[in-house]
């Protein structure tokens, strides 16, 4: 089976396998104005939520605003407004208008109709290739008004964790959401949908933040056994292969992804073992590059993303040293929030797996009970 044919098969087996959490999220959204949803790294949060909105964008107009690419509350408005310009006339026609091609009678209606909506300033902005660093947010967010006034729109908020990830980060999130809740409150056909990562909600939720008792927040987890099983059969590997791997790579989307791939794409079936050994041999730096990322979030960042990975507990006194169990509560949650580690009932473990097989040196070992299965069947 050629790799161009079976990439696409499994990204679509897997969301068809996770139909009903998408629903979920459908269902609260038609429910309520305002929908959280929150949920570890890695888990597969953003495709959930793009799944979940598809079935209501034939009604209304998404306006998907990634805060992971918005540097300042100007560079938001510079992302908002592109936004609602390609969502007013159409990609294709916005794509003509930020050409600056003579223009077709239909592309300069659809400009005048933009500068009304956004101003001459905010049309400038929103075909701009850069931010301008000058267009501001609460105009951004009047445009936005005035679009939701005309008919149903869902905004979308995505990667709620992103500007605290940077200190001093110029981006005042919390003065944002505050914006959108009065924008949310005054227009009735206006739909908001928040998503991050789970150390992100007091930004949200807590008592002094824009939506503390407000809406519906849902939570994300790891695809279900069931999920990977279905997207395991629609891609002709053995359930028994599909349990051996959950073990290996923790579920873990992406990489499980990889592996099934790999299985599908070759002649018969590989272990599972072998499989993942092969992944983790070829990171091509990954694991070197994940220590640097958490010795720059914390000077005990790679020492504890290490202890996780080994399976020892951080707050042990032989573990942490000299260091108090207040600053290594401060590494865990700076680890967690960029993504790095995830909590659960089972304790503290490395989002990805292979980095966490790069830092021991070895592939866990499969359960004995696993082990003995065979993973053709």
């Amino acid at each position: 089976m050629a790799l161009i044919d079976i990439l696409p098969r499994a990204h679509n087996a897997l969301a068809t396998a996770r139909a009903a959490e998408a629903m979920r999220i459908t269902d609260a959204i038609r429910d309520q104005g305002v929908v959280g949803v929150l949920g570890e790294a890695e888990v597969g949060k953003t495709e959930t939520v793009r799944q979940a909105i598809a079935p209501l964008l034939r009604p209304s107009t998404l306006i998907h605003l990634d805060l992971d690419g918005a540097a300042s509350d100007e560079s938001a408005a510079f992302l908002l407004a592109k936004q609602i310009a390609r969502a007013l006339v159409g990609p294709i026609d916005f794509s003509l208008l930020s050409a600056g091609a003579l223009l077709p009678s239909r592309v300069e209606a659809g400009r005048i109709e933009l500068a009304e909506l956004l101003g001459a300033d905010g049309l400038e902005e929103a075909t701009r290739a850069w931010p301008s660093g000058t267009y501001p947010l609460p105009k951004a967010l009047r445009a936005l008004a005035t679009l939701a006034s005309r008919g149903a729109v869902v905004l979308w908020i995505d990667h709620l964790e992103a500007p605290s990830l940077t200190p001093r980060h110029p981006l005042q999130i919390d003065r944002m959401l505050w914006g959108v809740r009065e924008l949310s409150q005054r227009a009735p056909e206006l739909r908001v949908v928040l998503s991050g990562r789970e150390g992100a909600g007091p930004l949200a939720l807590n008592e002094t933040a824009a939506f503390h008792q407000q809406g519906r927040w849902l939570s994300l987890d790891l695809p279900l056994s069931t999920s990977w099983e279905a997207t395991a059969a629609e891609l002709g590997v053995p359930a028994g292969v599909v349990h051996q791997l959950r073990d290996l790579l923790d579920g873990h989307p992406a990489t499980m992804l990889l592996a099934l791939i790999e299985i599908a794409d070759g002649e018969g079936i590989r272990h599972p073992y072998e499989v993942v050994r092969d992944l983790a041999s070829s990171d091509a730096g990954l694991t070197g590059r994940t220590m640097q990322h958490a010795r720059s979030l914390h000077r005990l960042g790679g020492q504890v993303l290490t202890q996780i990975a080994l399976g020892e507990k951080p707050y042990a006194a032989t573990q942490r040293g000299r260091a108090t169990q207040q600053e290594i509560t401060k590494v865990l949650g700076r680890l967690r929030l960029a993504g790095l580690l995830r909590h659960d009932a089972e304790g503290w473990s490395v989002i990805n797996p292979l980095v966490a097989i790069g830092i021991r040196q070895q592939v866990r070992s499969i359960p004995a009970a696993d082990a003995a299965a065979d993973p053709d069947n």
